[in-house]
């Protein structure tokens, strides 16, 4: 995943379910427009929050089709639909 790509937000991490509709959510799409590394953890962090880090990815800066910005989405939460060029 790069900066300029189309992307739509899966549900690798979180399933989010609405009573009587469609998950509208895996319709949207947005451009990524920045892209941070994850801190690395600190020492007293468990091993299981280290676990989740490596498991959320980069943090992703999306600009989704609706208009709204979203900062820090993690990357594994994100398909790829169009790759910039």
């Amino acid at each position: 995943m790069k900066v300029g790509d189309i992307v739509r937000q899966n549900s690798k991490l979180l399933e989010i379910r609405t009573k009587g509709k469609e998950n509208s959510r895996t319709e949207i799409v947005g451009v990524v427009i920045a892209m941070r590394p994850q801190s690395m953890p600190k020492a007293q962090e468990t091993e299981w929050f280290r676990s989740w880090m490596d498991r959320l990815g980069n943090l992703v800066d999306v600009l989704w089709s609706n208009g709204n910005l979203t900062e820090n989405f993690a990357e594994a939460a994100l398909d790829v639909v169009s790759e910039a060029q």
